[in-house]
């Protein structure tokens, strides 16, 4: 009769190539996360500032996207902070009063994983005519983690408007 089954030998060999493969490809893995973690944060700002953008011909009025330390609030209010970490919102200045109210607000985003940091060098707040055009001094926002290397990215909002990213080397 013969026996099915593996002897000691292959079964350390199967364990020892296993072994191999773990080691090399966990910390690709957590890299890949890191890296991925990265440019969705970067690409849901993006898609904020597109929201901003195409509000802002939508109903005719300015838009505005501006960091904000309240983004739970019932109505967020601007920061002021070049830091967009704690997370920011868009809205819509309906009435023309520049004071934001809870029917205008747009989009909410909250705040990044702990992990990430968006900081800008002078911006913290980005505007939209009825047109689409940019009304204010463009940026650029860096996405950065704990890593060096180039990891991050960077998403450069030019005078116009217009929004462009692209990989940046973080330290």
């Amino acid at each position: 009769m013969k026996e099915n089954g593996f002897t000691l030998l292959e079964l350390l060999v199967a364990l020892t190539i296993a072994g191999l493969l773990v080691t090399v490809g966990v910390p690709n893995l957590r890299a890949m996360i890191m890296d991925n973690r990265i440019i969705s944060d970067a690409n849901h700002f993006v898609a904020t500032v597109n929201a901003a953008r195409s509000s802002a011909v939508r109903y005719q009025r300015p838009a505005i996207v501006c960091s904000t330390a309240n983004f739970d609030a019932a109505v967020p209010s601007c920061s002021g902070s070049t830091d967009w970490s704690d997370g920011w919102f868009v809205w819509v200045d309906k009435d023309f009063d520049a004071v934001t109210t809870a029917d205008e607000v747009v989009v909410v985003a909250p705040p990044l994983n702990g992990s990430v940091s968006m900081t800008s060098g002078a911006a913290n707040r980005f505007s939209y005519d009825a047109r689409g055009f940019g009304t204010s001094t463009g940026d650029a926002i860096s996405f950065c983690d704990g890593r060096s290397g180039e990891t991050g990215r960077v998403i450069r909002i030019n005078d116009a408007g217009r929004v462009n990213i692209s990989r940046q080397g973080c330290s």
